[in-house]
């Protein structure tokens, strides 16, 4: 089972190196959820994850972003991008999607990259996720979506526990079946990266009709 000492620790011994490997592969999805995403003009957008920085570089001029992530190393990469790439405000902090420090109703824009295979307790990000979102809030994910059959889920089954353990992800989650029990609207999923390993996931959090009940989220109140 994946850890939060676990994910801090691997995260952290590969910051530095995180983008050697990676920006080649995921920098097309990173830009492709910012503009599904469509931010408008004043806005502050909350994205959850946000690693070395690799997205900060897509984002419009005229919006704000927190950025947060679990791993102090990571943070540390990104600091740079702040300061050299982004082309918007953008404050990062240190915290976990499983217990955020915003109040409720905070953001209509909310990005998470590559995250909801790594938390530990997927249904507490999302019930924390669907709390800081504003009624009626964007929320676009990129993340794997399980396979039912096939070789790649037969190769997915076989390494799911050697990564786990690693602290890197886990690929046992049907996030679809998932975002459809907190009743998300209007969701729409499209393939990036190579094999289409990763989706673009998209919804809107209801307005009304979806008080909590099933999904454990807390009304907010105005």
């Amino acid at each position: 089972m994946i850890t939060l000492s676990t994910i801090r620790q691997t995260y952290d011994r590969c910051s530095s190196f995180y983008d050697l490997f990676f920006k080649p592969w995921l920098e097309f999805g990173r830009r492709q959820a910012i503009e599904n995403l469509r931010p408008k003009p004043g806005q502050t957008v909350l994205e959850i994850g946000v690693g070395t920085g690799l997205s900060l570089e897509f984002y419009p001029p005229d919006v704000r972003v927190v950025a947060f992530d679990y791993s102090h190393g990571m943070l540390t990469e990104s600091k740079g991008k702040v300061a050299s790439e982004a082309p918007c405000p953008v404050d990062l902090l240190q915290m976990d999607v499983q217990a955020m420090a915003f109040p409720d109703g905070s953001f209509d824009r909310i990005m998470a990259a590559y995250v909801l295979t790594v938390v530990p307790d997927i249904h507490q990000a999302m019930r924390e996720i669907l709390r800081v979102a504003r009624p009626g809030a964007r929320v676009v994910l990129i993340n794997h979506l399980t396979r039912r059959s096939g070789l790649l889920a037969w190769v997915e089954n076989l390494f799911h526990p050697v990564f786990a353990r690693l602290g890197l992800f886990t690929l046992d989650r049907d996030l679809l079946s998932i975002l459809e029990s907190y009743g998300v609207e209007e969701l729409q999923t499209e393939p990036t990266s190579w094999l289409g390993l990763h989706h673009v996931i998209a919804f809107t959090v209801p307005t009304t009709g979806s008080d909590g009940a099933a999904s454990g989220r807390h009304p907010v109140i105005r």
